[in-house]
């Protein structure tokens, strides 16, 4: 496991997430928080450790201008 997801996963255990997070609820997370700001750091930083793609999130109902806008996060 690589650093950047070591520290996410122990960020995350210290600020309260409930450790049993699976795809399918990072994915809604993600859309909460593209929905309040499209520039989150926090869904940018989900994305990625997660690996969702841009399928997945313009199937779940993200626009195209956000997933534009997260170029740099999807792969």
């Amino acid at each position: 496991m690589g650093k950047c997801k070591r520290r996410s996963i122990s960020r995350a255990k210290h600020i309260g997430f409930k450790m049993q997070f699976n795809r399918v609820d990072a994915l809604r997370t993600v859309i909460d928080e593209i929905e309040k700001n499209p520039a989150s750091t926090y869904a940018r930083e989900l994305i990625s450790l997660f690996g969702l793609t841009a399928e997945e999130l313009s199937e779940s109902g993200v626009s195209y201008e956000v997933l534009r806008s997260l170029d740099g996060v999807l792969a």
